[in-house]
């Protein structure tokens, strides 16, 4: 499941050089990880996540994603709304693969708990593999 949800969101790719502010498209992409913490988020409440859970998960993503954004030069201004808004999509799709009778639940809560512990390195670097390299960096 956390390869669905990470999948839908990481689709995007480019690279710029490390000194050149992001393009539109990098940007994009990164307001699209936003949206993939807060559906992971969404996902681990429709599945009965505890609140303290879903608050360190919150937590650690913010964490984590404001100082990618710094580190790279991503916009972070419109972090809290493509948060909510990724959770509201989250809670959604699990909402429906339950009305179709598939329970995603196992998946979601298992990616969700190792999320919400996930250090900084540990989450650039997962960015990396799904995005074939980091901002700057040639696709491998």
């Amino acid at each position: 499941m956390r390869k669905i949800l990470t999948g839908l969101a990481w689709v995007l790719g480019a690279a710029a050089p490390a000194w050149a502010a992001p393009d539109a498209s990098e940007q994009v992409q990164y307001d699209a990880f936003v949206m993939a913490a807060g559906a992971s988020n969404g996902a681990a409440r429709a599945c009965g996540a505890s609140e303290p859970d879903l608050a360190q998960h919150q937590a650690t993503s913010r964490k984590n994603l404001l100082q990618y954004a710094q580190e790279y030069g991503f916009s972070a201004n419109g972090y809290d709304a493509l948060f909510q808004k990724g959770q509201a999509e989250g809670k959604t799709m699990m909402d429906e693969m339950k009305r179709s009778g598939v329970d995603g639940c196992r998946g979601v809560l298992g990616g969700f708990q190792n999320e919400r512990v996930m250090g900084y390195e540990e989450m650039k670097g997962a960015l990396a593999e799904v995005n074939d390299g980091l901002p700057g960096e040639s696709a491998k």
